[in-house]
């Protein structure tokens, strides 16, 4: 009787500190991480979002992006990684980003199962591009080359890089990685002028490219093609690498409490669902998708499972 008494008191003071912690949380301003620099899509994204998240929390209190950028955006990870677990840093992070440096072998100083996995904000999925000019229309064209295909992206251990390397793996054919290029638009700019074979890129990117005449859209990972002409990864075969692309995730620190953890999910999902800020969202081309904490973490190990499955692709230079 003792020991129930005792348990049940213990039950009753956690729920009692549980729910203390979410009626206080916030009481002072939030810092939103940003680990790349300024004018890219996760600033735009957090710039975005934050007034709209000052609004949906339960306080009053200010929001702040912060651009930590260095070391391909594991400088601003770690840092939030190392911060205090009380809702007041959280950052954006993605998926496969995050995890590629300890795929590839390099050295990370943070451990992505630990991370307080908050909301996914949204999904950027990919369409892969041969140039317009050029005589090749499918991936069975470039098949019949002779030679490996030469894909382009910014460079070992980019999202697009890993991409290019799975793809390759599983379609059948060899492929020659082309990097040293500075963004999306450089190394799309590369397969028009002739240099590479093919390249993968966000929708919002080759939609561009594609509208211009320069470049011939063989295939989306998309579910459902938004792009007229251009069929899905999925209508040739390759279901499995549906959805392929990169995925955003706000993050917090190891041992958030769940309550607070739970007002800042609940807050970023009501600012996403705001009408006018979805319209903003859609007008840039990167609508939120927004998913609470209960779902965004079995999101992130789905997609993290298929970047582990090709990691010897993934770590070929």
């Amino acid at each position: 009787m003792l020991r129930l008494a005792l348990a049940t008191i213990s039950a009753v003071l956690a729920m009692s500190a549980a729910t203390s912690a979410r009626a206080e949380f916030p009481e002072k301003n939030i810092d939103f991480v940003i680990p790349f620099g300024t004018g890219g899509g996760f600033d735009r994204a957090v710039r975005l979002i934050s007034p709209y998240l000052e609004k949906a929390l339960p306080k009053k209190v200010e929001v702040i992006p912060k651009n930590v950028p260095g070391a391909g955006g594991r400088k601003g990870t770690a840092q939030v990684y190392r911060a205090k677990p009380d809702g007041y840093t959280i950052a954006i992070a993605n998926v496969p980003g995050i995890a590629l440096p300890g795929l590839t072998g390099e050295k990370i100083e943070y451990e992505i199962d630990k991370f307080t996995w908050v909301a996914k904000i949204g999904n950027s999925e990919y369409i892969a591009g041969v140039s317009a000019k050029g005589p090749h229309k499918s991936i069975d064209d470039l098949k019949k080359l002779g030679r490996p295909v030469k894909c382009t992206a910014t460079g070992f251990g980019a999202t697009a890089y890993a991409a290019c390397q799975i793809v390759a793996k599983e379609m059948g054919f060899q492929v020659q990685m082309l990097g040293g290029y500075k963004g999306s638009a450089e190394y799309v700019l590369a397969v028009v002028r002739g240099d590479g074979d093919l390249t993968l890129a966000p929708v919002i990117v080759m939609k561009k490219f594609i509208q211009a005449g320069d470049i011939r859209g063989v295939f989306t990972t998309e579910e459902k093609s938004s792009v007229a002409g251009v069929p899905t990864i999925a209508s040739l075969g390759f279901k499995t690498l549906t959805g392929l692309g990169v995925d955003r995730y706000a993050l917090a620190p190891p041992g958030l409490p769940a309550p607070i953890g739970k007002v800042l999910s609940d807050s970023l999902v009501k600012a996403m669902s705001n009408p006018e800020l979805a319209e903003k969202a859609a007008k840039t081309g990167e609508p939120f998708h927004p998913l609470g904490i209960e779902k965004a973490k079995a999101a992130a190990d789905q997609s993290l499972a298929l970047y582990l499955k090709y990691k010897v692709e993934i770590s070929k230079r």
